[in-house]
């Protein structure tokens, strides 16, 4: 059985290092303007620029608050738009780290009773996927 760092280090080349495409929904985001994480040595995963927060004066139907649960024990909580994609979700936790522990992988699940769910890095909104109002944990791989 080979060593987790090792089949990291025999995998790398194999991936694609080229920046994911962004959801149409989501306005690209220039280099200078997207944050970035390590995700494996030699892999970059760009997240994308997250956006101001909607205030109490948007209309309550279209507003999904989220509380996450970040490693350190802190519960951060923000709003999106229902509208918005999940990947806005990375881009909020990853600006809620510390920069020195920036380059550490992170997940995301939401805990329901019984059972977790990992969530994923898709192009679907916050509505569609169900995570609307919702407590999420954050852990590092």
């Amino acid at each position: 059985m080979l060593e987790s760092q090792i089949l990291v280090e025999n995998l790398s080349p194999f991936v694609d290092t080229k920046r994911p495409k962004l959801c149409s929904n989501t306005p690209a985001a220039t280099e200078s303007t997207t944050t970035t994480a390590y995700l494996l040595p030699n892999a970059v995963m760009g997240y994308p620029e997250l956006s101001e927060e909607p205030n109490s004066d948007w209309d309550q139907s279209v507003l999904c608050r989220i509380c996450v649960r970040l490693p350190d024990g802190r519960k951060v909580q923000r709003s999106f738009l229902k509208s918005e994609s999940v990947q806005l979700l990375w881009s909020f936790c990853y600006s809620q780290i510390d920069q020195s522990e920036r380059n550490k992988p992170f997940k995301l699940f939401q805990a329901i009773p019984g059972y977790y769910k990992n969530l994923y890095y898709g192009c679907v909104s916050f509505e569609q996927s169900g995570l609307a109002n919702s407590l999420i944990s954050m852990t590092w791989m």
